[in-house]
């Protein structure tokens, strides 16, 4: 199996092999101290960069991305019908699809991370997510994590696409959160919290 990639912390190992069995003199306890080196960056410039695009319904606040659907700006004055103010959500009962929401780009791994993404609070009739390539980026979609989906080897980035369902009624507060999984490698293959995803 692949050596996985993961954050170390150089701690020096302090004790090996079958002759440092406990004899006269060997200790009982031991402590070292290193300094752990930890950078927390904007999306836009992590290990997994999230970029906002165009679209009017993601920007960037305190380095992170942000998708917001609440409102959209009016268009001034209509042919005879007056002032457009400001749209303030999405209809009830109703399906809007939206294109090009935000980007995904990795740094290193050459096409072999692979992506998901998970849900929370919501109260929508439906959400999907998807990519530019049409593939759902919903970890809910899949059973096997090596069939989810990979970040594009060509330009090393993916696109994400939502398409939001509204129930019947109004509702000032039907989002929630998103959260975005991704293994670089074999990682996807192993024993951890991306495979546990799909159990």
């Amino acid at each position: 199996m692949a050596k996985r990639r993961k954050f170390l912390a150089g701690l020096g190992a302090l004790a090996s092999g079958s002759a440092a069995a406990v004899g006269t003199g060997a200790f009982t306890t031991a402590s070292a101290e290193r300094q752990v080196e930890i950078r927390v960056a904007s999306d836009s410039s992590g290990y997994i960069g999230l970029f906002d695009t165009e679209s009017p319904y993601s920007s960037v606040n305190n380095g992170q991305i942000t998708l917001d659907f609440s409102e959209i700006e009016g268009r001034g004055e209509g042919a005879g019908i007056g002032t457009f103010d400001e749209g303030k959500g999405l209809n009830p009962n109703s399906t809007y699809a939206f294109d090009d929401l935000f980007r995904v780009v990795e740094r290193e791994y050459g096409g072999q991370l692979r992506m998901v993404i998970t849900t929370s609070g919501f109260n929508l009739e439906n959400l999907e997510i998807t990519s530019n390539q049409g593939e759902s980026l919903l970890a809910e979609d899949y059973s096997d994590p090596a069939n989810t989906p990979r970040v594009d080897a060509d330009d090393g980035s993916l696109t994400a696409n939502m398409t939001i369902e509204t129930k019947g009624s109004t509702d000032s507060d039907a989002g929630g959160t998103i959260t975005l999984h991704a293994a670089p490698g074999a990682e996807y293959e192993g024993d951890n919290s991306f495979t546990e995803l799909f159990e």
